[in-house]
């Protein structure tokens, strides 16, 4: 049966599919009314449908049944946050994005840094991309994907996100909670926000990926936590500088190894979104 993404689905009723959609339907398959099909909103939600109008612009389903929920078991949000230095070649970021997706991607953010070639991204070419994965791999879970900023203005942003959070815990602790109970910048407790691509409730392990000898690596799937979240910062194609490191290390990443094989950027950045579902997987 064929999965279509409806962002603004609900649980019943009619929903409208994008003018994409539509014409994939339409046009491309050539669906009928009263054809079943399948929907997702991308956010965990999973529904059977049927087609009440068919038109090339804008498409229209009957939902008749839910099959999945956000946040029930075997239904959450993937874990991994990739943020990488997109490749010179946009081929390979896209080979990335889709790949990823496929395996249990959760979130990609783009960073610009010192030895980085690219300067922009076509960020509507990415989303498409991601909802074409989502769609082909059966997720129910449309990933996050963050536009280009420079490494210094992602690290600032976390830096941000982290303090609001914690002020807020801290203002819910109880009066004799101590600084032992106040959340980790290494393994923190998160939670969930507006945005797609955070979980609830869920530790978060940071990572930072690269080749250099500034500091002693450990083995990145020996650190993940399969019941965390992981973020991994991936570099460019001639790697983070040595100043890039001390700040993603002064930030609470830690700096891991993804094997003795030298890694291209993109391969770097699969393997390390594949780990924690090859982990959770093993572990179940």
């Amino acid at each position: 049966m064929f999965l279509f993404y409806a962002p603004e689905m609900g649980e019943s009723g009619i929903c409208s599919l994008s003018p994409e959609e539509s014409f994939h339907c339409a046009k491309v398959l050539r669906m009928r009314p009263g054809q079943a099909l399948r929907l997702t909103d991308g956010n965990g939600l999973l529904c059977d449908a049927e087609l009440a109008v068919v038109d090339a612009r804008c498409c229209a389903a009957q939902v008749t049944r839910v099959l999945k929920r956000p946040d029930e078991e075997g239904n959450t949000r993937p874990s991994v946050h990739i943020v990488m230095a997109p490749t010179k070649n946009m081929d390979r970021t896209e080979w990335f994005l889709e790949k990823a997706i496929e395996v249990g991607l959760g979130r990609a953010s783009f960073v610009q840094c010192a030895r980085s070639e690219r300067k922009s991204l076509k960020m509507e070419r990415l989303e498409a991309i991601a909802v074409s994965a989502m769609k082909q791999s059966l997720h129910t879970y449309l990933p996050r994907i963050d536009g280009l900023c420079s490494l210094e203005t992602f690290l600032d942003k976390e830096a941000r996100d982290f303090a609001s959070r914690s002020e807020k815990s801290e203002a819910s602790l109880p009066v004799q909670a101590t600084s032992d109970t106040l959340p980790n910048p290494l393994l923190s407790e998160e939670k969930k926000n507006e945005d797609k691509g955070e979980n609830r409730n869920r530790p978060l392990q940071k990572f930072i990926a690269y080749c250099g000898p500034e500091y002693e690596k450990k083995d990145y799937l020996k650190l993940l936590d399969p019941k965390a979240d992981a973020r991994v910062l991936i570099g460019p194609e001639g790697d983070f500088s040595p100043e890039e490191v001390a700040l993603c290390v002064e930030h609470g990443y830690i700096p891991v190894s993804l094997g003795e094989s030298r890694l291209r950027t993109e391969t770097a950045a699969l393997y390390a979104a594949w780990a924690p579902a090859f982990l959770k997987a093993r572990s179940s």
